[in-house]
């Protein structure tokens, strides 16, 4: 009955927290939003300082680590890193204490990295990495409601036969992709990697599940929509990134990926997990729910979670500021990213967009492969709600972007290189346009954005 009761409850809390806007103090949004205004309007000089003091951390650990190496493995996950995050790491931490702390402000060189349009947009007590440190830590801490308890097991035995129809994947593939939607993409690459080494799915498979649901999950998604304006409507938002997500899955499960074929790796034999023919699958469902909530000690899973505070900390933030103000900078200083994307100003202008707001949105739209947070940045000033949104759900939906994604899908043992992550960010982007144009235009009929 406990075990009942865990996955019921705790499942349930998770969902409110996550996907259930509440009013508070006159304004509807998620729990998880209202926690982040709470400490921006409450503790945030408290809060900038922890910051700082993680950045230091970063920082003096990633040094100390090229030359050292601890007896303690955890530390060595923490700290030890390929060359390129070494150099990210370093770079995004020293950034963010140089921008907070108003480093070498009498050089001429500072000014374009503490520009309020630059560095100064990514740190500080307006800075958009502020909100991802809040939304990060209070999102990731309450995350294992929902991917601890069996509300994942439920769902992806449930829809399995589903799956298996639509997407053309076993239906246990779901918790891979529910793990990411609820978690993290790159958790699920590592776990549908982990599970192609193993014999779960061949090869073609765990492409086809790699590169169509492991996307960045719903705590990031909470803190993009924050900074654009959707609090207030994030389950439409994050429903969008979701039913975008699953058309071009559906799409990518019918392409011929001569590449990827359907072996199995080195030789395994395919395992498959099948329902016992004395229940049903709702009734299997829930057994595999219960189950999983009676194997999870609630202490442990939240520990996790601050373990997996710590590795956003160490290995995701710092690199987002990297990379986020080298991006700005170029941006702002130079024409780059409107050369690229110039093509696409005139196709948004044909979408039914306005020219000033066709040319925010065409770099937005490009920006992504180099982070995920960078087409937030580029449209977060655009007057058009239309706009925001559309970019906004597209950072999504494109999936791939280099500073993590990107490089995690190279590094697996499916067989991806540098250009078949280009073309896999190409395709999605290419199919992501039309399937967004039409919500969002439909939305703004229902009143629900304006152009």
């Amino acid at each position: 009955m406990i075990n009942k009761l865990k996955f019921v409850l705790l499942s349930l809390f998770g969902f409110v927290f996550f996907l259930v806007p509440f009013t508070i103090g006159g304004e509807s949004k998620i729990m998880l939003s209202h926690i982040t205004d709470f400490v921006k309007n409450n503790i945030l000089e408290e809060f900038l300082t922890f910051t700082a003091a993680s950045a230091w951390i970063v920082l003096i650990g990633t040094v100390v680590f090229i030359f050292y190496t601890s007896k303690s493995k955890t530390l060595n996950n923490m700290f030890k890193a390929s060359v390129l995050n070494v150099i990210f790491r370093i770079t995004g931490s020293f950034l963010y204490l140089m921008v907070l702390n108003g480093w070498f402000k009498r050089f001429d060189f500072s000014s374009v990295i503490l520009d309020p349009n630059t560095g100064g947009l990514m740190a500080g007590a307006e800075g958009l990495l502020t909100t991802l440190y809040i939304t990060f830590f209070v999102g990731i801490l309450a995350l294992p409601l929902l991917t601890h308890f069996g509300i994942v097991e439920f769902i992806g035995v449930l829809l399995g036969p589903v799956v298996e129809k639509l997407f053309r994947v076993p239906g246990y593939s779901m918790i891979d992709a529910i793990a990411s939607f609820v978690g993290d993409g790159t958790i699920g690459i590592v776990v549908t990697d982990s599970q192609y080494q193993r014999g779960y799915y061949n090869r073609r498979e765990a492409y086809i599940i790699a590169t169509s649901f492991s996307v960045v999950g719903i705590a990031f998604a909470a803190a993009v929509a924050e900074e654009l304006g959707f609090g207030s409507i994030f389950p439409i938002f994050y429903g969008t990134i979701l039913f975008a997500t699953l058309i071009i899955a559906f799409i990518t499960a019918r392409l011929p990926l001569k590449k990827f074929k359907p072996t199995y790796y080195e030789g395994k034999k395919p395992k498959t997990v099948d329902v016992p023919e004395d229940e049903t699958v709702v009734e299997y469902a829930y057994d595999s729910a219960v189950e999983q909530a009676k194997d999870t000690k609630v202490s442990r899973a939240f520990i996790e979670a601050l373990k997996n505070i710590i590795h956003i900390y160490i290995g995701f933030l710092p690199i987002i500021m990297a990379v986020g103000t080298i991006s700005l900078i170029i941006a702002e200083y130079t024409p780059f990213f409107d050369i690229i994307s110039a093509p696409l100003v005139p196709l948004y202008e044909l979408l039914g967009y306005s020219s000033d707001i066709a040319a925010q949105m065409a770099p937005a739209s490009v920006a992504g492969f180099a982070d995920m947070y960078l087409p937030a940045l580029f449209i977060k000033g655009a007057a058009s709600e239309a706009a925001r949104f559309f970019i906004g759900v597209l950072a999504f939906t494109q999936l791939v972007f280099m500073s993590e994604t990107g490089m995690i899908l190279v590094e697996t043992k499916m067989g991806l290189n540098f250009w078949d992550v280009i073309k896999v960010f190409l395709f999605r982007t290419i199919i992501s346009i039309p399937i967004l144009y039409v919500i969002t235009n439909l939305l703004a009929t229902l009143n629900v954005l304006s152009f």
